[in-house]
């Protein structure tokens, strides 16, 4: 199971999706309310799909990748990366997290703060500022390098859509699709230390 993919990832793409959600008028108290507003969009929705499309050349993607994070209400969170990025498949449900090993699926308890509402601190971001339908965010990349995401948002809902920068873009998508599913892994190995 490559935890390191994910515990490196989860927390850029988290960032992203909070600041996706903080698009008020501008003033110096906007970013913040918008952000709180997309956190609680993100929180109450059934589900929600974040696509994040490395661009070659990104530190630890010399030449790119993807990463797509599914999350199902309450507590259920699918990450599949692919590219130069390492190749994951990673299912939390609740403290279980299963990893794919050895053609099989492997199972240890972890800790459930990457599910446990989606507004956790994986999924914090600095909306920086706030223009119409249109945000600003940053949040930390590999390392200490830090983006900045010119970002859209719906202002009936507070529901990101895209981020774009200059090394990663993020896009929302299926939001309460109640066809989305993250079934638990069948016979997976149990694996605690």
């Amino acid at each position: 199971m490559n935890h390191r993919g994910l515990l490196r990832w989860a927390p850029a793409a988290a960032a992203l999706s909070v600041l996706a959600l903080a698009t008020l008028p501008a003033s110096a108290n906007d970013a913040s309310v918008l952000q709180d507003k997309i956190r609680t969009a993100l929180r109450s929705a059934k589900s929600f799909v974040l696509t994040e499309e490395v661009k070659p050349g990104t530190l630890g993607a010399p030449a790119g990748g993807t990463v797509v994070y599914t999350v199902v209400s309450p507590n259920r969170y699918h990450q599949v990366s692919t590219g130069s990025i390492g190749a994951d498949d990673t299912i939390i449900i609740g403290s279980q997290i299963y990893g794919q090993k050895n053609g099989g699926w492997t199972v240890q308890t972890w800790d459930d703060r990457l599910v446990s509402g989606f507004e956790s601190d994986t999924f914090l971001v600095d909306v920086t500022s706030v223009d119409g339908a249109n945000f600003v965010m940053s949040f930390p990349h590999e390392g200490p390098v830090k983006q900045t995401l010119s970002c859209t948002y719906d202002p009936q809902t507070f529901r990101p859509q895209k981020c774009v920068g200059e090394h990663v873009t993020l896009t929302y998508s299926q939001y309460d699709d109640p066809t989305l599913t993250i079934p638990t892994p069948a016979n997976a190995k149990r694996e605690d230390s």
